[in-house]
């Protein structure tokens, strides 16, 4: 090989994997998946700014973001080799989640614990238990989300306390948050508690609030506080007149949130959601 088709090789070459790591998730995507996505992509439609199928909505001149955010969601899916009636539910459940005329439901949010810009333009509201699993692994996620990465400015997360039976300690759990609250500790108590899940014991609770930078006496004294007590029923009662029987729950400016939980699609509603006019 002489010099001139060496050195046209390694342009060639520097160009390609330049233009590859520049393609959608839809571009990647290959064989059977491939099929898979054009069918989906080819019979579905989005549930708004365009009335043709998601794959005709793509070839328009200029195609309206939901229908490219959809696509990427559905070709995510098949990567990840979920089938087309999982896939097809998932949008279903993302629709009825952003129905801009959905039904709004009434939260205080006067006293809740806020992270993120007050003056950014979607409200996410989400219900927890102390002491759910997944909560545990979603909110703090969320959390950096909207603290410093994808949300940051974009989206104001609140925090509403929901305990659940069903979960041991979960009162005890949601006591110890609202007293870390009222100590101006909140998220990075929660965090600290989230964190350190798989280790919960209701001892630990005040040494947490210590390592937070807490008194542990005012901290142990607010947990047992009859005004800390009423405001977790408060939030209790209010998540149960919302329709909330499990967590996490999201409320997105208001609108239950029923689509599925993963990050990615979190984050990806969200900035559906900031990004409508």
């Amino acid at each position: 090989m002489n010099r001139l088709s060496i050195t046209t090789f390694l342009i060639c070459g520097l160009f390609c994997a330049s233009a590859a790591a520049g393609t959608s998730v839809c571009d990647g995507l290959v064989g059977e998946k491939k099929a898979l996505a054009q069918k989906i992509l080819s019979t579905q439609h989005p549930y708004d700014c365009c009335d043709e199928t998601i794959a005709a909505c793509l070839k328009k001149k200029n195609p309206c973001p939901l229908a490219t955010r959809l696509a990427e969601s559905v070709c995510r899916r098949v990567e990840k080799g979920d089938s087309e009636a999982q896939i097809v539910r998932r949008l279903e459940k993302r629709a009825a989640s952003m129905n801009p005329f959905a039904k709004k439901h009434s939260i205080d949010l006067s006293d809740a614990a806020m992270a993120g810009s007050p003056d950014a333009k979607v409200t996410l509201v989400v219900y927890a238990c102390a002491r759910c699993p997944f909560c545990s692994r979603l909110v703090p996620r969320i959390y950096d989300a909207v603290t410093d990465g994808a949300l940051k400015g974009k989206v104001k997360l609140y925090f509403k306390a929901f305990p659940l039976k069903s979960h041991e300690y979960s009162k005890e759990g949601g006591l110890a948050m609202v007293a870390a609250h009222r100590m101006g500790q909140f998220w990075p108590y929660l965090l600290q508690m989230y964190g350190a899940f798989d280790l919960f014991c209701v001892d630990k609770l005040d040494d947490w609030a210590q390592q937070k930078g807490m008194d542990p006496a005012q901290f142990t004294t607010l947990m047992n506080d009859p005004v800390t007590r009423d405001a977790l029923v408060a939030s209790k009662k209010e998540g149960l007149a919302n329709g909330v029987e499990a967590t996490p729950q999201l409320f997105i400016n208001g609108r239950r949130y029923e689509g599925f939980l993963e990050i990615e699609e979190v984050v990806d509603v969200l900035l559906e959601e900031y990004d409508r006019p």
